[in-house]
């Protein structure tokens, strides 16, 4: 099969572009005949010439322009432009990248006849099992622009959670190192150099230097194996949170974790809530919905906690009901879901819980990283002047025993 793009006439006098798929230009004619269009003029598809060409462009999609595309797409669908034609006209904005590539790859399965959807389940690793569920949702609804444009407000919702996320965890994590670093440094090259000098004392070492030099032996010494079993141990927990039952039991404990434990729980339920939204407003069965948006929780012990909920739903128990059975989540949106159901309005009490929850979790991060950055450096500092006052001391004290 080959794409072609054409110009014809339609029975009333309109003309009519876009493009067809045949095995060849006279089947292409044939078919858009039998379709009641004249053709004025047939050409092979330049996007398909341009999807080969960009063949070796592949590769995963960078969320931020996945948001974009999609952003891109509701605006045209939503202004009556076809599926086919959106995606061709968005896939231009991305000259060179793998979106380019994903967004004709995509388009020509559409041409073939198949489904936005289902033409997004052949390249799974850039269009997740919620982003088709979605997708589809909205086809089957007739809404498919407004979808796509919810769609593309919660990605860059989860974009801003993500940055905030990473700012609250990397930034801390590496000025740690960077202090650990200095007093590494400072304990295996700066230490000895000093000690050499005090050799030639006559006089008792402070209990504080003693100690000092004790531990830069015993760095110098034991140091490479030291590091070698903390990377084992890291190395380690990393793989065992992989096993079902310790992750769970990780999961549980954060969550017990004074206000580590409110953080995760405020993170995990605003993401799930956010794509409840999301898929309730666009005609979605609330069933149906959590199906969907239960993968959008990382934690474990709440995740499965949601299948708990899927499954009492199905005997017929109310969402809010199950939900506050699972202890597991905020009390305000649980509330605010039964408000949802009694007043028929669920997805947009999801809506409003998933923001309430985003704000706080914003605003609490945001105290962490004031206070920690200070604490951090004052912890470097007084570890700084121990080992300062540690090599001073003796110098002091023979100064003293001199006058």
């Amino acid at each position: 099969m080959q794409a072609f793009d054409y110009e014809a006439v339609t029975g009333t006098g309109k003309t009519s572009r876009g493009t067809i798929m045949a095995t060849s230009a006279r089947a292409a004619r044939r078919d858009l005949r039998a379709k009641g269009l004249t053709p004025l003029s047939m050409s092979q598809s330049q996007m398909r010439q341009s999807a080969e060409s960009n063949k070796s462009v592949t590769g995963r999609v960078k969320t931020k322009f996945l948001t974009q595309a999609t952003r891109q797409l509701a605006i045209l669908i939503r202004a009556d432009t076809p599926v086919v034609d959106a995606l061709q006209v968005t896939a231009l904005q991305f000259d060179g990248l793998p979106m380019k590539t994903s967004l004709l790859g995509i388009r020509s399965h559409v041409l073939e006849g198949r489904r936005l959807s289902e033409a997004m389940s052949t390249d799974p690793k850039n269009y997740s099992k919620l982003y088709r569920s979605m997708v589809a949702s909205g086809e089957n609804s007739g809404q498919l622009g407004a979808v796509l444009e919810r769609l593309a407000d919660d990605l860059e919702s989860a974009q801003k959670t993500r940055r905030k996320i990473i700012g609250a965890t990397v930034y801390p994590i590496v000025l740690s190192f960077v202090a650990l670093a200095v007093i590494i440094i400072l304990m295996v090259m700066v230490v000895p150099k000093v000690v050499e000098q005090f050799s030639g004392f006559n006089q008792e070492l402070p209990k504080l230097t003693l100690a000092t030099i004790a531990l830069s032996e015993w760095l110098q010494k034991n140091g490479i194996f030291l590091a070698l079993i903390v990377t084992a141990l890291f190395a380690t927990g990393y793989h065992s949170l992989k096993i079902e039952n310790v992750r769970r039991r990780f999961d549980n404990l954060m969550l017990k974790i004074p206000f580590i434990g409110r953080l995760s729980r405020d993170m995990n339920a605003a993401r799930f809530s956010r794509t409840m939204s999301g898929l309730i407003s666009s005609g979605t069965p609330v069933l149906q919905s959590m199906l969907a948006a239960k993968n959008t929780i990382k934690n474990l012990v709440m995740r499965e906690a949601i299948e708990q909920v899927i499954e009492q739903v199905r005997g017929g128990s109310s969402v809010g009901g199950a939900l506050k059975k699972t202890t597991v989540f905020p009390p305000l949106m649980v509330h605010m879901v039964a408000s949802g159901e009694t007043s028929g309005d669920l997805g947009q009490m999801f809506s409003i819980s998933a923001e309430y929850m985003e704000g706080e979790f914003d605003s609490s991060t945001t105290i962490v990283l004031n206070l920690l950055e200070p604490l951090i450096i004052i912890l470097l500092g007084g570890v700084v002047l121990l080992i300062v006052a540690a090599i001073f001391l003796p110098i002091l004290r023979l100064n003293t025993l001199a006058y």
